[in-house]
């Protein structure tokens, strides 16, 4: 019974306090100074993604790909290291950069992918939601795409999380969801 006894004492004692190094990889949250330092960067980097998916990169001349990368590299040590000074030089320069890839991937002739829907980056991957035309051609065109038809996700957020997230948006109305580990694959077995 003693140790019934401790475990409820230490859950009571830590009860309502946050442990970063339980919850996410980063070893601190980042400090609101970096948070503001990175996020231009971050909004033009959707916009980016919004019209290019992620082929700009490999539409530009290589030195370009990889000087983008170290740039990504570095703003990524920075903001763990919450060094927010040096994170907003380099959030600037990776700014520039899509400016820079955007008109040599345009005068080279590259035009941004077509699509009737909507391009959003999450994580590592390209989510690519098709309002209509052809899933098929999208994923055929874009192999390293996630591509779903909008009925397709009604149909998944309608059937998961309706009641959940009714409750939540209700409670939070500018609450948003960043990651969702579901109990089964939500990728298709289908090889197209």
């Amino acid at each position: 019974m003693a140790k019934a006894t401790t475990k409820k004492a230490k859950a009571l004692a830590e009860r309502g306090t946050f442990k970063p190094q339980e919850n996410t990889e980063y070893p601190d949250p980042y400090s609101v100074l970096t948070y503001a330092a990175v996020r231009p960067y971050v909004s033009k980097s959707a916009a980016s993604v919004a019209v290019w998916g992620d082929t700009l990169p490999s539409l530009v001349p290589p030195a370009f790909a990889v000087r983008y990368q170290e740039l990504r590299d570095e703003l990524d040590a920075n903001m763990r290291n919450n060094v927010y000074k040096e994170a907003q030089r380099v959030a600037a320069s990776l700014c520039k950069a899509l400016d820079v890839m955007d008109e040599a991937a345009r005068s080279a002739g590259h035009l941004p992918p077509v699509i009737d829907g909507h391009l959003v980056e999450h994580g590592d991957s390209t989510y690519a939601f098709i309002a209509s035309g052809s899933v098929r051609e999208v994923r055929t065109a874009h192999p390293t795409w996630l591509v779903y038809h909008l009925n397709d996700v009604a149909a998944v957020l309608a059937g998961t999380f309706a009641q959940t997230m009714a409750k939540v948006a209700n409670a939070f109305p500018d609450a948003k969801i960043t990651k969702y580990t579901p109990a089964t694959s939500l990728e298709d077995d289908i090889d197209l």
